[in-house]
């Protein structure tokens, strides 16, 4: 799991003002992942999948005041390469 001082780090915040913003978008991009087929259950996750993460909660917060419908599975840029290998495969 990404702690909360990485995730600021990555998205360049210094102050705690939006720290409770910043957890919930770590869980968010977590759950997300897991949804789609992701095993988020490694200690530690393998570095793509990560990354994937990292992607996610940046996508997140940087579009955090979007109002537009995502019609399909939409994935921040570089996140669907990267989670290829860990994904589920249905049938």
């Amino acid at each position: 799991m990404i702690s909360l001082a990485d995730a600021k780090a990555y998205l360049r915040l210094d102050s705690g003002d939006e720290d409770a913003v910043v957890q919930r978008l770590i869980l968010a991009a977590s759950d997300h992942l897991s949804a789609i087929g992701v095993d988020m259950s490694a200690d530690p996750l393998p570095d793509s999948v990560e990354q994937a993460q990292y992607l996610l909660i940046n996508h997140f917060y940087e579009n955090r005041e979007a109002t537009a419908p995502v019609v399909g599975r939409e994935f921040a840029m570089g996140v669907d390469r990267l989670i290829a290998p860990y994904q589920e495969q249905g049938i």
